[in-house]
Protein backbone atom coordinates (compact mmCIF):
# COMPACT_ATOMS: atom_id res chain seq x y z
CA UNK A 1 0.00 0.00 0.00
CA UNK A 2 1.29 3.83 -0.92
CA UNK A 3 2.55 6.11 1.80
CA UNK A 4 -0.08 7.96 0.82
CA UNK A 5 -2.60 5.60 1.17
CA UNK A 6 -1.05 4.71 4.82
CA UNK A 7 -1.45 8.35 5.92
CA UNK A 8 -5.18 9.23 4.25
CA UNK A 9 -6.26 6.22 6.34
CA UNK A 10 -4.54 7.92 9.46
CA UNK A 11 -6.21 10.61 9.19
CA UNK A 12 -9.45 9.75 7.82
CA UNK A 13 -9.28 7.16 11.04
CA UNK A 14 -8.14 9.80 13.35
CA UNK A 15 -11.66 12.25 12.57
CA UNK A 16 -14.01 8.90 13.21
CA UNK A 17 -12.33 8.06 16.21
CA UNK A 18 -12.98 11.87 17.24
CA UNK A 19 -16.65 11.85 15.83
CA UNK A 20 -16.77 8.36 17.95
CA UNK A 21 -15.45 10.14 20.98
CA UNK A 22 -17.39 13.17 21.01
CA UNK A 23 -20.66 10.72 21.11
CA UNK A 24 -18.91 8.84 23.97
CA UNK A 25 -17.79 12.07 26.10
CA UNK A 26 -21.17 13.16 26.21
CA UNK A 27 -22.37 9.81 26.75
CA UNK A 28 -20.07 9.94 30.11
CA UNK A 29 -20.95 13.55 31.31
CA UNK A 30 -24.61 13.12 30.92
CA UNK A 31 -25.68 9.26 31.32
CA UNK A 32 -25.32 8.71 34.73
CA UNK A 33 -26.91 11.99 35.34
CA UNK A 34 -29.80 11.12 33.43
CA UNK A 35 -30.19 7.35 34.79
CA UNK A 36 -30.24 8.96 38.75
CA UNK A 37 -33.12 11.02 37.29
CA UNK A 38 -34.85 7.81 35.54
CA UNK A 39 -33.77 4.95 37.44
CA UNK A 40 -36.04 3.19 40.06
CA UNK A 41 -33.51 3.02 42.02
CA UNK A 42 -29.97 4.94 42.88
CA UNK A 43 -27.83 2.30 42.55
CA UNK A 44 -29.19 1.58 38.97
CA UNK A 45 -28.15 5.21 37.68
CA UNK A 46 -25.24 3.85 35.57
CA UNK A 47 -27.10 0.75 34.44
CA UNK A 48 -27.32 2.48 31.26
CA UNK A 49 -23.46 3.21 30.75
CA UNK A 50 -22.37 -0.29 31.64
CA UNK A 51 -25.03 -1.74 29.56
CA UNK A 52 -23.03 -0.01 26.58
CA UNK A 53 -19.94 -1.52 27.57
CA UNK A 54 -21.82 -4.68 28.39
CA UNK A 55 -22.98 -4.63 24.59
CA UNK A 56 -19.87 -3.32 23.09
CA UNK A 57 -18.18 -6.66 24.30
CA UNK A 58 -20.50 -8.69 23.23
CA UNK A 59 -19.87 -7.19 19.76
CA UNK A 60 -16.35 -7.21 19.53
CA UNK A 61 -15.73 -10.34 19.00
CA UNK A 62 -18.29 -10.86 16.08
CA UNK A 63 -17.65 -7.24 14.43
CA UNK A 64 -13.48 -8.29 14.57
CA UNK A 65 -14.44 -11.57 12.86
CA UNK A 66 -16.72 -10.10 10.38
CA UNK A 67 -13.88 -7.51 9.81
CA UNK A 68 -11.43 -10.61 8.95
CA UNK A 69 -14.35 -11.18 6.27
CA UNK A 70 -15.70 -8.70 4.92
CA UNK A 71 -13.22 -5.99 5.92
CA UNK A 72 -12.98 -2.87 7.86
CA UNK A 73 -14.85 -0.25 6.40
CA UNK A 74 -18.48 -2.09 5.93
CA UNK A 75 -18.39 -2.71 9.39
CA UNK A 76 -16.94 0.64 10.33
CA UNK A 77 -20.01 2.49 8.51
CA UNK A 78 -22.44 0.30 9.90
CA UNK A 79 -21.06 1.28 13.31
CA UNK A 80 -21.61 5.07 12.95
CA UNK A 81 -25.37 4.54 11.79
CA UNK A 82 -26.31 2.45 14.80
CA UNK A 83 -24.73 4.77 16.41
CA UNK A 84 -26.86 7.76 15.72
CA UNK A 85 -30.14 5.59 15.99
CA UNK A 86 -28.87 4.97 19.73
CA UNK A 87 -28.23 8.78 20.53
CA UNK A 88 -31.60 9.30 18.94
CA UNK A 89 -32.79 6.71 21.00
CA UNK A 90 -31.98 8.32 24.23
CA UNK A 91 -33.22 11.49 23.41
CA UNK A 92 -36.76 10.40 22.71
CA UNK A 93 -36.24 7.94 25.93
CA UNK A 94 -35.45 11.26 28.17
CA UNK A 95 -38.48 12.93 26.44
CA UNK A 96 -41.37 10.29 27.35
CA UNK A 97 -39.08 9.29 30.71
CA UNK A 98 -38.87 5.89 29.73
CA UNK A 99 -35.63 4.46 31.64
CA UNK A 100 -36.08 0.75 29.70
CA UNK A 101 -36.05 2.50 26.38
CA UNK A 102 -32.83 5.00 27.45
CA UNK A 103 -31.18 1.42 28.26
CA UNK A 104 -32.47 -0.47 25.27
CA UNK A 105 -30.64 2.62 23.40
CA UNK A 106 -27.59 2.51 25.12
CA UNK A 107 -26.85 -0.48 23.88
CA UNK A 108 -27.21 0.54 20.35
CA UNK A 109 -24.36 2.80 21.01
CA UNK A 110 -22.49 -0.08 23.16
CA UNK A 111 -22.46 -1.98 19.54
CA UNK A 112 -21.22 1.34 17.83
CA UNK A 113 -18.17 1.44 20.60
CA UNK A 114 -17.59 -2.43 20.04
CA UNK A 115 -16.49 -1.54 15.98
CA UNK A 116 -14.97 1.80 16.39
CA UNK A 117 -12.84 0.12 19.36
CA UNK A 118 -11.29 -1.43 16.06
CA UNK A 119 -10.22 1.99 14.59
CA UNK A 120 -6.67 1.44 15.98
CA UNK A 121 -5.63 -1.70 15.21
CA UNK A 122 -7.25 -0.57 11.45
CA UNK A 123 -4.29 1.87 11.44
CA UNK A 124 -1.81 -0.37 12.88
CA UNK A 125 -2.98 -3.30 10.23
CA UNK A 126 -1.71 -0.51 7.16
CA UNK A 127 1.44 0.23 8.63
CA UNK A 128 4.92 -1.07 9.02
CA UNK A 129 5.74 -3.26 11.83
CA UNK A 130 8.34 -0.20 13.51
CA UNK A 131 5.35 2.32 12.94
CA UNK A 132 2.50 0.46 14.53
CA UNK A 133 3.16 2.36 18.26
CA UNK A 134 2.80 5.40 16.72
CA UNK A 135 -0.05 4.86 14.15
CA UNK A 136 -2.70 3.88 17.54
CA UNK A 137 -1.24 6.68 18.70
CA UNK A 138 -2.04 9.02 15.79
CA UNK A 139 -5.18 8.02 15.12
CA UNK A 140 -6.20 8.61 19.35
CA UNK A 141 -5.22 12.15 18.60
CA UNK A 142 -8.33 12.13 17.48
CA UNK A 143 -9.84 12.00 20.90
CA UNK A 144 -8.82 15.94 21.23
CA UNK A 145 -11.21 16.93 18.87
CA UNK A 146 -13.52 15.12 21.21
CA UNK A 147 -12.56 16.66 24.29
CA UNK A 148 -13.33 20.00 22.74
CA UNK A 149 -16.49 19.45 21.11
CA UNK A 150 -18.16 16.95 23.59
CA UNK A 151 -18.45 18.86 26.84
CA UNK A 152 -19.30 21.78 24.85
CA UNK A 153 -22.04 20.18 23.31
CA UNK A 154 -23.19 18.73 26.71
CA UNK A 155 -22.83 22.26 28.39
CA UNK A 156 -24.83 24.14 25.78
CA UNK A 157 -27.33 21.74 24.68
CA UNK A 158 -28.48 20.19 28.28
CA UNK A 159 -31.30 22.95 28.62
CA UNK A 160 -32.70 23.61 25.00
CA UNK A 161 -35.79 21.20 25.09
CA UNK A 162 -38.26 22.49 27.87
CA UNK A 163 -39.25 19.47 30.77
CA UNK A 164 -36.51 16.90 28.81
CA UNK A 165 -33.25 18.45 30.48
CA UNK A 166 -30.07 16.30 28.58
CA UNK A 167 -32.27 15.01 25.58
CA UNK A 168 -30.79 17.85 23.52
CA UNK A 169 -27.07 16.44 24.11
CA UNK A 170 -28.06 13.14 22.52
CA UNK A 171 -30.11 14.46 19.98
CA UNK A 172 -27.37 16.57 18.62
CA UNK A 173 -24.42 13.81 19.17
CA UNK A 174 -27.16 11.88 17.06
CA UNK A 175 -26.61 14.37 13.79
CA UNK A 176 -22.35 15.05 14.61
CA UNK A 177 -21.96 11.40 14.78
CA UNK A 178 -23.26 10.55 10.82
CA UNK A 179 -20.36 13.11 9.51
CA UNK A 180 -17.98 10.08 10.55
CA UNK A 181 -19.54 8.46 7.02
CA UNK A 182 -17.76 10.88 5.03
CA UNK A 183 -14.48 10.13 6.11
CA UNK A 184 -14.99 6.38 6.36
CA UNK A 185 -16.52 5.84 2.93
CA UNK A 186 -12.96 6.83 1.54
CA UNK A 187 -10.77 4.24 3.68
CA UNK A 188 -8.62 1.80 1.67
CA UNK A 189 -7.38 -1.02 3.90
CA UNK A 190 -7.11 -4.73 2.19
CA UNK A 191 -9.09 -7.32 3.11
CA UNK A 192 -6.99 -9.25 5.49
CA UNK A 193 -5.04 -12.72 3.71
CA UNK A 194 -6.26 -16.11 3.72
CA UNK A 195 -8.86 -17.81 6.09
CA UNK A 196 -10.18 -15.69 9.77
CA UNK A 197 -9.94 -19.20 11.25
CA UNK A 198 -6.19 -19.88 10.22
CA UNK A 199 -3.37 -19.52 12.25
CA UNK A 200 -2.68 -20.14 15.93
CA UNK A 201 -5.18 -20.85 18.32
CA UNK A 202 -6.10 -18.17 21.39
CA UNK A 203 -4.64 -20.78 23.50
CA UNK A 204 -0.83 -20.30 22.21
CA UNK A 205 -1.57 -16.52 22.83
CA UNK A 206 -2.48 -16.65 26.55
CA UNK A 207 0.81 -18.53 27.53
CA UNK A 208 2.67 -14.98 26.18
CA UNK A 209 3.43 -12.94 28.75
CA UNK A 210 3.80 -10.00 25.84
CA UNK A 211 0.23 -10.89 24.92
CA UNK A 212 -1.43 -11.26 28.57
CA UNK A 213 0.25 -8.22 29.66
CA UNK A 214 -0.85 -6.13 26.63
CA UNK A 215 -4.34 -7.23 27.51
CA UNK A 216 -3.76 -7.08 31.11
CA UNK A 217 -2.51 -3.47 30.85
CA UNK A 218 -4.76 -1.99 27.91
CA UNK A 219 -7.99 -3.95 29.59
CA UNK A 220 -7.56 -2.75 33.41
CA UNK A 221 -6.20 0.35 32.36
CA UNK A 222 -9.46 0.81 30.46
CA UNK A 223 -11.61 -0.19 33.20
CA UNK A 224 -10.00 1.51 36.01
CA UNK A 225 -10.05 4.67 33.70
CA UNK A 226 -13.69 4.11 33.11
CA UNK A 227 -14.43 3.22 37.17
CA UNK A 228 -13.24 6.24 38.00
CA UNK A 229 -14.69 8.52 35.18
CA UNK A 230 -18.21 7.18 35.28
CA UNK A 231 -18.86 7.80 38.99
CA UNK A 232 -17.37 11.16 39.21
CA UNK A 233 -20.18 13.50 37.64
CA UNK A 234 -22.20 11.40 40.25
CA UNK A 235 -19.88 13.03 43.08
CA UNK A 236 -19.09 16.67 41.33
CA UNK A 237 -23.16 17.38 40.50
CA UNK A 238 -24.99 15.22 42.79
CA UNK A 239 -22.70 14.72 46.04
CA UNK A 240 -20.58 17.77 46.11
CA UNK A 241 -22.69 20.21 43.59
CA UNK A 242 -20.34 21.88 41.92
CA UNK A 243 -23.16 21.79 38.96
CA UNK A 244 -23.18 20.66 35.10
CA UNK A 245 -20.88 23.17 33.95
CA UNK A 246 -17.90 22.12 36.50
CA UNK A 247 -18.58 18.52 35.32
CA UNK A 248 -18.27 19.29 31.81
CA UNK A 249 -15.20 21.19 32.24
CA UNK A 250 -14.18 18.24 34.42
CA UNK A 251 -14.32 15.49 31.90
CA UNK A 252 -13.41 18.21 29.12
CA UNK A 253 -10.00 18.30 30.73
CA UNK A 254 -9.82 14.58 31.52
CA UNK A 255 -10.74 13.50 27.49
CA UNK A 256 -7.54 15.89 27.22
CA UNK A 257 -5.37 13.96 29.22
CA UNK A 258 -6.53 11.03 27.78
CA UNK A 259 -5.62 12.00 23.72
CA UNK A 260 -3.07 14.35 24.39
CA UNK A 261 -0.15 12.34 25.01
CA UNK A 262 -0.87 10.68 21.76
CA UNK A 263 1.19 12.99 19.75
CA UNK A 264 4.23 11.65 21.33
CA UNK A 265 3.46 8.29 23.22
CA UNK A 266 4.55 6.42 20.45
CA UNK A 267 7.60 8.18 19.87
CA UNK A 268 8.60 7.28 23.41
CA UNK A 269 7.46 4.18 23.30
CA UNK A 270 10.33 3.48 20.53
CA UNK A 271 12.55 5.62 22.30
CA UNK A 272 12.12 4.20 25.99
CA UNK A 273 10.54 1.13 25.12
CA UNK A 274 7.16 0.24 26.18
CA UNK A 275 7.73 -1.14 29.39
CA UNK A 276 8.97 2.17 30.90
CA UNK A 277 5.89 3.94 29.45
CA UNK A 278 3.29 1.36 30.78
CA UNK A 279 5.14 1.89 34.31
CA UNK A 280 4.46 5.75 33.83
CA UNK A 281 0.86 5.06 32.93
CA UNK A 282 0.89 2.65 36.16
CA UNK A 283 2.45 5.90 38.36
CA UNK A 284 -0.28 8.20 37.17
CA UNK A 285 -2.92 5.87 38.50
CA UNK A 286 -1.50 6.06 42.00
CA UNK A 287 -1.43 9.26 42.11
CA UNK A 288 -4.95 9.32 40.71
CA UNK A 289 -6.16 7.74 43.87
CA UNK A 290 -3.85 9.83 46.56
CA UNK A 291 -6.00 12.94 45.03
CA UNK A 292 -9.25 11.22 44.71
CA UNK A 293 -8.89 10.45 48.43
CA UNK A 294 -8.20 13.65 49.91
CA UNK A 295 -11.06 15.56 47.07
CA UNK A 296 -12.47 18.34 48.36
CA UNK A 297 -13.38 20.93 45.44
CA UNK A 298 -13.38 21.44 42.07
CA UNK A 299 -9.46 21.54 41.31
CA UNK A 300 -8.69 17.90 43.03
CA UNK A 301 -11.28 16.25 41.12
CA UNK A 302 -9.91 17.86 37.75
CA UNK A 303 -6.31 16.87 38.92
CA UNK A 304 -7.79 13.12 39.68
CA UNK A 305 -9.44 12.93 36.50
CA UNK A 306 -6.57 14.41 34.42
CA UNK A 307 -4.54 11.87 36.27
CA UNK A 308 -6.24 8.87 35.33
CA UNK A 309 -6.76 10.22 31.73
CA UNK A 310 -3.15 10.51 31.60
CA UNK A 311 -2.39 7.23 32.72
CA UNK A 312 -4.89 5.55 30.44
CA UNK A 313 -3.73 6.89 27.49
CA UNK A 314 0.19 4.93 28.49
CA UNK A 315 -1.63 2.10 29.13
CA UNK A 316 -3.74 1.69 26.79
CA UNK A 317 -1.14 2.75 23.59
CA UNK A 318 1.39 0.77 25.23
CA UNK A 319 -1.07 -2.09 25.97
CA UNK A 320 -2.47 -2.04 22.34
CA UNK A 321 0.58 -2.08 21.00
CA UNK A 322 1.93 -5.11 22.53
CA UNK A 323 -1.05 -6.82 21.15
CA UNK A 324 -0.74 -5.46 17.57
CA UNK A 325 2.52 -7.00 16.73
CA UNK A 326 2.03 -10.33 18.29
CA UNK A 327 -0.41 -11.76 15.96
CA UNK A 328 0.27 -12.62 12.45
CA UNK A 329 -2.47 -11.39 9.90
CA UNK A 330 -4.56 -14.41 9.26
CA UNK A 331 -4.65 -14.61 13.25
CA UNK A 332 -5.57 -10.70 14.02
CA UNK A 333 -9.63 -11.02 13.66
CA UNK A 334 -9.49 -13.28 16.55
CA UNK A 335 -6.66 -11.78 18.67
CA UNK A 336 -7.55 -8.40 18.50
CA UNK A 337 -11.42 -9.51 19.06
CA UNK A 338 -10.81 -11.57 22.17
CA UNK A 339 -8.35 -8.80 23.74
CA UNK A 340 -11.17 -6.52 23.02
CA UNK A 341 -13.62 -9.44 24.38
CA UNK A 342 -11.84 -9.31 27.93
CA UNK A 343 -11.43 -5.55 27.91
CA UNK A 344 -15.27 -4.81 27.17
CA UNK A 345 -15.88 -7.21 30.27
CA UNK A 346 -13.57 -5.49 32.49
CA UNK A 347 -15.53 -1.77 31.02
CA UNK A 348 -19.10 -2.87 31.62
CA UNK A 349 -17.88 -4.62 35.25
CA UNK A 350 -16.13 -1.44 36.33
CA UNK A 351 -18.70 0.84 35.32
CA UNK A 352 -22.08 -0.89 37.08
CA UNK A 353 -19.20 -1.43 40.01
CA UNK A 354 -18.92 2.15 40.54
CA UNK A 355 -22.14 3.39 40.55
CA UNK A 356 -23.31 0.63 43.17
CA UNK A 357 -20.35 1.33 45.39
CA UNK A 358 -20.40 5.28 44.97
CA UNK A 359 -24.58 4.69 46.01
CA UNK A 360 -23.62 2.56 48.80
CA UNK A 361 -20.30 3.16 50.19
CA UNK A 362 -19.45 6.18 48.74
CA UNK A 363 -16.45 8.45 47.25
CA UNK A 364 -13.63 7.17 49.08
CA UNK A 365 -14.17 3.86 49.71
CA UNK A 366 -15.10 3.55 45.94
CA UNK A 367 -11.44 5.02 45.27
CA UNK A 368 -9.81 2.80 47.37
CA UNK A 369 -11.29 -0.20 46.28
CA UNK A 370 -9.08 0.68 42.70
CA UNK A 371 -5.90 0.20 44.22
CA UNK A 372 -7.05 -3.74 43.50
CA UNK A 373 -6.86 -3.66 39.79
CA UNK A 374 -3.86 -1.61 39.50
CA UNK A 375 -1.90 -3.90 41.39
CA UNK A 376 -2.66 -6.31 39.29
CA UNK A 377 -1.03 -4.11 36.46
CA UNK A 378 1.76 -4.08 38.46
CA UNK A 379 2.14 -7.89 38.85
CA UNK A 380 1.61 -8.06 35.23
CA UNK A 381 4.50 -5.76 34.47
CA UNK A 382 7.09 -7.25 36.95
CA UNK A 383 6.40 -10.23 35.06
CA UNK A 384 7.09 -9.42 31.86
CA UNK A 385 10.25 -7.34 33.26
CA UNK A 386 11.39 -11.15 34.07
CA UNK A 387 10.23 -12.61 30.97
CA UNK A 388 12.23 -10.06 28.59
CA UNK A 389 15.24 -10.09 30.84
CA UNK A 390 15.08 -13.74 30.31
CA UNK A 391 14.42 -13.94 26.65
CA UNK A 392 17.64 -11.51 26.06
CA UNK A 393 19.82 -13.30 28.52
CA UNK A 394 18.76 -16.47 26.92
CA UNK A 395 19.68 -14.51 23.09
Amino acid sequence: MKIASHRSNVLRLAAAQALSMTTMNVNIINTALVGALLSPVAWLATLPLSLQFLTSMMTTLPASLLMARFGRRPIFIAGVVISSLGAFGQGIAIVIASYSLFCCSSMLLGIAMGCAGFYRYAAADSVDEAQKPRAISYVLTGGLMAALLGPEIARNTVDILPNAVYAGCFFTVCLVQLISLFFLAGLKIPKPVGKSGAGRPIGVFLRMPVFVVGMLSSAIGYGVMSYMMTAAPLQVVNVVKLGTSANATIIQWHVVAMFAPSFFTGNLIARFGVSRILWAGLLAYVATIVVALNATGFWPYWWALTLVGLGWNFLYIGGSSLIAKVASQEERGRVQGFSDLVLTSIVAASSLTAGALHSQMGWHAMTLAASVPISIIAIGLVWLGIHLRRTESAA
